[in-house]
């Protein structure tokens, strides 16, 4: 996929939705015998590789000393714990349970980091419009880096889209305002939201994953697009 991620800002600058559509590439998985050749240690509520042979390291395309845990025999873990309860380091502290699957990847990011970063965001888009020469600016329109583009709209209300996409994708202009179509008709006509809150709504779930398809579909990749 090339749209990573959707968020919606409210203009206290809370997160009130967040969406990922994108499965990162950038993950290995392999199967151990025991004892593990890597070191793992819990840093923030996640395991993490700590050590391990370079060698090693570099037959797995996806891994490396600050990865993840990310699931182990298919099942996923969050934070310290598998899906099913089970301690990480715990689990794999036990020669009976191997050999063990391990998938690794960049550290997913909490509800909690999220939180933090939109208000993060909320905050650079006033810097953005204060530090601007001329008055009424429009605040950051978007960010780019070498991997991915971040993309930004900001309703006449104070509400901020924001779109997380691959540097080449195209139309993401478009995307923004036809997912404030979207809010607008699947979560401020709905009876049941209040505005500035957390948007829980299965239309506007449905809608908004069927506009980043279509959206992914119809983009253009390639040089200068």
């Amino acid at each position: 996929m090339a749209i990573f991620s959707v968020y919606v800002v409210n203009k206290a600058g809370g997160l009130i939705y967040q969406l990922d559509s994108y499965a990162p590439r950038a993950e290995a998985e392999k199967t151990f015998s025991y004892p593990l050749d890597l070191l793992l240690k819990l840093h923030d509520e996640r395991v993490l590789v700590a050590f391990g042979q370079r060698d090693v390291l570099r037959k797995w395309v996806g891994c490396r000393l600050g990865h993840a845990v990310l699931a182990i025999n298919g099942m996923d873990v969050n934070g310290k714990y598998t899906a099913d309860g089970k301690e990480v380091l715990e689990y794999l502290g036990n020669p009976a349970n191997y050999p063990v699957s391990i998938r690794f990847g960049r550290p997913r990011l909490t509800s909690n980091e999220k939180l933090m970063l939109a208000s993060m965001f909320h905050s650079l888009f006033a810097i953005g419009s204060q530090l601007s020469p001329e008055q009424g600016s429009s605040g950051i329109e978007m960010l780019e880096t070498d991997t991915f583009k971040l993309h930004c709209y900001q309703t006449l209300t104070g509400i901020k889209f924001v779109v997380l996409a691959d540097p080449r994708q195209a139309g993401i202009d478009s995307l923004l305002r036809k997912i404030y179509e979207i809010y607008s008709d699947f979560a401020l006509k709905n009876p049941f939201y209040s505005l500035e809150m957390p948007i829980r709504c299965e239309l506007f779930d449905q809608n908004l994953k069927l506009a980043l398809e279509v959206a992914e579909k119809a983009g253009t990749f390639g040089p200068g697009s």
